[in-house]
């Protein structure tokens, strides 16, 4: 991503018109283009018989993001051209009353999906370019992965820029790059087939009869096509060793849907992945295991995909998993995976259970995660516990007014340290539910939160707590959007204050907060919190900037135990507070009735922020906004760890000069 010239900004009209032509800033309301969106230019890489990867450099001007079409003369699906859909389509739910658990029955539905996020636009982000943005299956470069291709076909993509979500403007497109699918050994399997046939082809006399039998046939460089129809007493189970060059892939026919819908007897999951570079592609589990704690899919393979997959039970509430990731290397991509646990109280005391996916152990690390729609956790939508590190959620939706959208803790004597969060919408969190749930918790250290947008969380948006052991320090969180929450940073007591230390919380912005901005128990004063918005809203949406919403080193009692004002805790309270008063304002986001929280050009958090040094995931660079479309990242990323107390830069950026402080 091309940063904006240090050199034009000592010129305030030349600021502004930079804050049109850059997304390092924000991208502008439709109607303000003052310069043309860029054209990538991008290549296409055939990654097997039904994905290929698209890459492209960044460009001067990408707006909001990208647009991403396909189209082929020898697949019916895309005969003109069609544009991708990157995060699965969410809908709702009815709890079956019928089922008592623990001495309780279901009441709380949503048939209509009121508290599911549905994207407005197919868009990418601009931060796709970043170098963060791998396939994990061979750690080479992708900014979109195209899933559910037929073998031996070819296909041909073209990419723009595009700005504003209701009133879009576009960019010219790209180059129109071709690729053809690996031509594969095919096999069949139908639910119309039979064990003993050879597999060779999808009629009744060749194609086989379970998943079971089939997938366990193939062998690497082959890939398996499922028919369409039911699948009962039925699961996968794979452990063929292959490689990037030949994988073994189970793909459901192109246009078809194939669901799972019981397990065999004894069985656990409906699909186990224990080998290396299989890919699952377009399969629909809606099988549950009778032991409880159980989940419907594991991975304990490395290098292994799942590409448009859907887990969920067969009826709700359930009390076993969606997906455990056990092993390392994996993608999770474009999948749907949906309630698991429930929403009452009495089944699912204190919101302890019920786990979308989990990310788990020592060996889970360097998996991505990535465009995928995690719906109605009890407990969470993501998980991410007990050694699991050096992972990466990218632009994922995480809704459905149960549980919390992601949580990192420790556990089994291991940390889960060194993970990317970023792009996430995160939705309605706790609305359905009478447990506490904050959007996001932070029980573990050295780790980075940043471009997520949490809407209308029930009480706070971030959590950070001591759990079991590890730490919670070194955590950087910033250029987030947190709007319309009850609150936004709690900060536990627990562990004492050095688990807390060098915790960064810069550039965010907590928007139409409903009774406190933070409350932090401890007087840590290695921690920063600074340039963020933090603005409470009455009952009537009126702006308070004078309403006292700041408490800090809670557990000191006395004064400190009662709210006081942002300009009084920067005053009093720094170190940690700095520079949040005067920009608790209204943000002026685009479109905020439609979710569109890009800031408009004239602004005043537009170049208000302050440089994160984050020797992890990449650093900020250029000119710094608040919220989560303020940034750009640097593409020289150190592969180390972030070193302790790595955080804010000494020098302050703004539109007219440099400004040490």
């Amino acid at each position: 991503m091309k940063s904006c010239s240090k050199h034009k900004r000592l010129i305030t009209l030349i600021a502004v018109i930079l804050v049109v032509s850059c997304a390092t800033v924000s991208s502008p309301l439709a109607g303000a283009e003052a310069v043309p969106l860029g054209a990538p230019s991008i290549t296409a890489t055939v990654k097997g018989p039904d994905q290929i990867d698209l890459v492209w450099s960044a460009v001067s001007n990408p707006g909001y993001g990208y647009l991403v079409e396909i189209q082929s003369a020898g697949d019916s699906r895309y005969s003109s051209w069609t544009g991708l859909q990157p995060v699965p389509t969410a809908g709702g739910y009815s709890c079956d009353n019928t089922i008592v658990w623990n001495g309780g029955s279901c009441n709380i539905s949503d048939p209509s999906g009121i508290h599911v996020y549905n994207p407005r636009k197919h868009g990418i982000p601009y931060w796709v370019t970043d170098a963060n943005y791998i396939d994990p299956q061979d750690g080479s470069a992708v900014q979109f992965i195209v899933w559910g291709l037929r073998p031996n076909t070819t296909y041909r993509f073209r990419v723009r820029s595009y700005s504003g979500d209701s009133s879009s403007i576009f960019g010219v497109y790209s180059n129109t790059t071709t690729a053809m699918t690996a031509n594969y050994i095919l096999r069949y399997v139908s639910p119309t087939g039979n064990d003993s046939n050879d597999g060779t082809g999808p009629e009744n006399s060749h194609a086989w009869r379970t998943l079971s039998h089939a997938s366990s046939a193939i062998r690497c460089g082959q890939e398996l096509i499922v028919m369409e129809g039911s699948y009962a007493s039925d699961n996968i189970s794979m452990g063929q060793t292959c490689s990037a060059e030949k994988k073994a892939v189970v793909m459901v026919n192109p246009g078809d849907i194939a669901i799972i819908t019981s397990l065999p007897a004894r069985a656990n999951q409906s699909l186990l992945l224990s080998g290396t570079y299989i890919v699952i592609d377009g399969l629909v589990s809606a099988a549950s295991s009778s032991e409880i704690g159980e989940y419907a899919g594991v991975i304990t393979g490395n290098h292994d995909a799942l590409l448009d997959v859907e887990f969920h039970p067969p009826v709700v509430p359930t009390f076993v998993g969606g997906l455990i990731v056990y092993g390392d290397h994996n993608l999770l991509y474009r999948s749907y995976i949906h309630d698991y646990g429930s929403p009452d109280a009495t089944q699912n005391p204190g919101g302890n259970s019920g786990f979308v996916l989990a990310v788990y152990g020592r060996g889970a690390t360097n998996n991505v995660i990535w465009s995928n729609h995690l719906t109605r956790g009890g407990h969470d939508e993501s998980l991410c516990k007990a050694g699991c590190s050096y992972n990466r959620w990218l632009n994922n939706v995480m809704d459905g007014g149960w549980g919390q959208g992601w949580n990192v803790i420790y556990g089994d004597n291991a940390v889960s340290e060194h993970n990317l969060v970023e792009g996430n919408f995160i939705y309605d969190v706790g609305q359905l539910v009478t447990f506490y749930k904050p959007s996001i918790q932070l029980s573990q250290g050295n780790n980075t939160v940043r471009r997520n947008i949490a809407v209308n969380g029930k009480s706070y948006a971030l959590e950070e707590s001591y759990l079991y052991g590890g730490t919670a320090a070194n955590n950087l969180v910033y250029n987030n959007v947190f709007y319309d929450h009850a609150m936004c940073f709690f900060q536990s007591a627990n562990g004492g204050p050095s688990a807390y230390n060098n915790d960064i919380f810069a550039n965010n912005i907590c928007y139409k907060l409903h009774a406190r901005a933070t409350n932090i128990y401890l007087n840590d004063t290695t921690n920063q919190i600074g340039y963020n918005d933090m603005l409470y809203v009455d009952a009537n949406d009126r702006p308070r900037p004078n309403q006292a919403i700041i408490i800090w080193n809670h557990a000191a009692q006395g004064s400190y135990q009662y709210p006081q004002t942002l300009s009084y805790a920067d005053r009093n309270y720094s170190p940690p507070f700095s520079h949040n008063k005067g920009l608790d304002v209204n943000p002026k986001f685009v479109d905020e009735t439609n979710f569109d929280f890009h800031l408009t050009v004239n602004g005043s958090l537009i170049a208000a922020g302050i440089d994160v040094a984050d020797a992890q995931w990449g650093p900020t660079d250029g000119t710094v906004g608040l919220g989560a479309f303020g940034i750009n990242v640097s593409q020289h990323r150190s592969s180390s760890p972030s070193p302790a107390g790595s955080g804010y830069s000494q020098t302050r950026r703004y539109q007219t000069g440099t400004i040490s402080h």
